[in-house]
């Protein structure tokens, strides 16, 4: 048995809101379908959906479209139209409106598009069970994080059991609400660490660069100021005449404070970062790490240069005061340096005036020692 349904509306007027076909009858090429319309009766509000009953044949692309076979308004004296319901189709079309009526009872006519999360009511003592112990809650929250509580709260908007449920909450007796979003930051720092973990070898630049994207907060961990993303695949200027030569960075962050800009370059964890032993006490740099320190400090002598041509033909306000630069690159534990090795790497770096470089196993330490923090937060708090 299906648990819970999203049904969706979409308003067609300050009184009207469209919900989803309902399917009664479907076959590889013609299928009937209910067109519900959310309405609002002012003479009587219990009279509060229409719609209209829709046979639809599937084109060669596989969409649906609606078939007319009969105008009923041309019909002639002595020609008649039969439309027969199976008792499941009946069954369905009966239930699915239901939902429809509770939805306009509660909500009335929402205006744009909005998603309704249907739950069985199966659910509610399996729900009541898990909110009567404070530490089946805290399980729950542990194992699925923000998802779980995003489902949860979407359940509570759409139950008639909401007060109910927010009294069982109350119940629970946890301390503050800031344990509660510890548990679901945990969760979530976890997810990044299982990406890293299952993710250590692949060499695809454009799979960290999205995953970077989606977890921008993994770069912030990085400086000590506060730093927002500006904008990924950034333009910094270098075109010539024809139109060609431009450079474009990974990332661009900004100071959230200062709006200064900082210029990141996204390599892989496979990146090369010491090359052959040069002499006795010393190891080379890379090509593969040199090249993408040059390349960042390229993008930032550009983005100088065409700062404020490019700034004038933004809306994002930031500045351009000795940006700094950043390279993620490499990961130093799969590297196996001798001692000389890693002297070697990390008298370069921290040389290094206007570039930063940080490896993906010291980003990724930063997000498990952020992990640790919290649960022993959470441990000494209990």
């Amino acid at each position: 048995m299906k648990m819970d349904q999203t049904i969706k509306t979409k308003s067609t007027s300050s009184n009207t809101a469209l919900g989803e076909e309902i399917l009664l009858r479907e076959s590889s090429k013609s299928r009937l379908v209910f067109k519900p319309l959310l309405v609002k009766n002012l003479k009587n509000p219990q009279h509060c959906i229409k719609g209209e009953f829709t046979f639809q044949v599937k084109k060669p692309s596989g969409i649906w479209e609606d078939y007319k076979t009969l105008n009923l308004n041309k019909m002639k004296d002595q020609e008649w139209i039969k439309l027969s319901l199976h008792s499941e189709e009946i069954f369905n079309l009966i239930t699915t409106l239901d939902k429809y009526y509770g939805i306009f009872q509660k909500y009335g006519i929402r205006q744009g598009q909005n998603e309704f999360f249907i739950t069985d009511k199966n659910v509610r003592p399996l729900l009541d069970q898990i909110l009567s112990n404070k530490d089946n809650f805290r399980k729950l929250l542990a194992a699925g994080g923000a998802e779980i509580l995003d489902k949860l709260f979407a359940w509570m908007s759409a139950t008639q059991d909401s007060g109910l449920i927010v009294d069982k909450l109350q119940k629970l007796n946890i301390d503050n609400l800031k344990k509660i979003n510890s548990l679901i930051g945990v969760s979530n720092l976890r997810k990044v660490l299982s990406i890293w973990d299952q993710n250590k070898n692949n060499s695809d630049e454009e799979f960290w660069q999205r995953t970077l994207k989606e977890h921008t907060w993994v770069i912030s961990q990085v400086f000590s100021h506060p730093v927002v993303i500006l904008q990924q695949k950034a333009y910094v200027g270098g075109k010539v005449i024809d139109n060609t030569k431009g450079n474009v960075v990974d990332f661009l962050f900004k100071n959230k404070l200062t709006s200064n800009v900082v210029l990141i370059e996204i390599k892989t964890p496979l990146t090369k970062l010491m090359g052959a032993q040069y002499r006795q006490n010393t190891f080379a740099v890379s090509q593969e790490l040199t090249g993408p320190i040059n390349q960042v400090l390229t993008y930032k002598d550009e983005l100088q240069k065409s700062f404020y041509n490019l700034a004038d033909k933004t809306n994002s306000r930031y500045h351009s005061f000795n940006p700094q630069c950043l390279v993620i690159a490499g990961c130093f534990s799969s590297e196996s340096l001798n001692d000389i090795g890693k002297r070697s790497f990390e008298l370069f770096r921290t040389d290094l005036k206007n570039v930063e470089i940080i490896t993906f196993d010291e980003l990724f330490e930063k997000i498990n020692l952020l992990v640790l923090l919290l649960e022993n937060d959470n441990m000494s708090s209990n």
